[in-house]
């Protein structure tokens, strides 16, 4: 019995995660993909909104509702506007603070010429500016809170390499 060590190393040991560890990276990593996934969504929405006021029809709308609260996020006005084809449409739009729009005043839609339910408001923001101003504060927030993880890691790894040191008997 020669070399016998007494443990099998012809089996492969399982070394990957277990269901729970995948499952927690894979949280994590959607956690992580948040912030960008909704910047570059917020972006797009914007991008697309752009396109239409370029390309789009011009009609005239009435504002019929306004919702002025604190919420920046909720303060939102209802417009209604008459299509090409005379169907009523309405499209809502996010009013910035310092906008006060008066709900009976006259206002210009902008509408999809072949789908008039794709309609913005010109001077009020898209929602896309929303999604990807939380998705900014997100990325900003997880991108902190990783580069604290890290600086935290790399000084306690070299507080041990320091302390490994100190105990090192010294040759003599």
């Amino acid at each position: 019995m020669d070399g016998v060590t007494g443990r099998r190393t012809d089996k492969n040991r399982n070394s990957g995660l277990t269901w729970k560890g995948k499952l927690n990276l894979a949280v994590t990593v959607l956690v992580l993909l948040l912030g960008p996934v909704m910047m570059g969504l917020g972006s797009f929405m914007i991008g697309a909104d752009e396109d239409l006021a370029r390309s789009g029809v011009q009609a005239a709308g009435t504002i019929v509702r306004f919702d002025d609260v604190t919420k920046a996020s909720e303060r939102r006005m209802k417009v209604e506007f008459t299509s090409g084809d005379g169907a009523s449409h309405a499209t809502w739009a996010a009013v910035d603070h310092d906008q006060y729009p008066v709900v009976g005043d006259a206002t210009t839609v902008i509408y999809a010429e072949h789908d008039p339910g794709r309609a913005i408001v010109p001077g009020y923001e898209s929602d896309g500016v929303w999604v990807r101003g939380v998705g900014t504060v997100l990325t900003c927030i997880f991108a902190g809170l990783g580069v604290i993880f890290v600086l935290l890691m790399v000084g306690a790894y070299l507080k041990g390499r320091s302390q490994r040191g100190k105990d090192a008997p010294s040759p003599g």
